[in-house]
């Protein structure tokens, strides 16, 4: 399979599609075999507080293939959210949300996916210090 046929989900659009069912047809018509990002996954689990939360994040892992950020992407990831929160005069709390993000994104360029988010103003301000795929939703 060809990487341009990979995609990973950001956070993002799994909340706002388990709250409210809002991307289901998007989800299902998507012409992109599914990564699962770690990071996705931690974020996922932090937050899941329900028993049905819980078991959805357990099948993602164990259903889908997870990407790890590397070592390298981890390296990287530090100058590059001090350059966008510097541009950007976020705050410390805004500094370690994109953090997230930025691994995602590092690692998704990796192997050529394409993140798939609904979080436009984070992933949008990390492809001006960096190229790599999007669609948001």
């Amino acid at each position: 399979m060809s990487a341009a046929n990979l995609a990973i989900l950001d956070t993002s659009v799994y909340i706002d599609n388990l709250r409210s069912g809002r991307f289901k047809d998007e989800i299902l018509a998507l012409p992109y075999v599914i990564r699962c990002s770690a990071v996705v996954l931690a974020e996922l689990s932090r937050g899941a507080q329900s028993r049905e939360m819980k078991k959805f994040v357990e099948d993602l892992a164990n259903n889908l293939l997870v990407i790890v950020p590397n070592e390298r992407e981890w390296a990287v990831s530090g100058p590059m959210v001090n350059r966008i929160a510097t541009a950007k005069r976020f705050d410390v709390h805004k500094t370690r949300e994109i953090h997230f993000d930025v691994l995602i994104a590092l690692a998704a360029r990796r192997i050529g996916a394409v993140v798939i988010s609904s979080n436009r103003a984070d992933f949008t301000a990390i492809g001006e210090m960096m190229n790599f795929k999007l669609i948001c939703w």
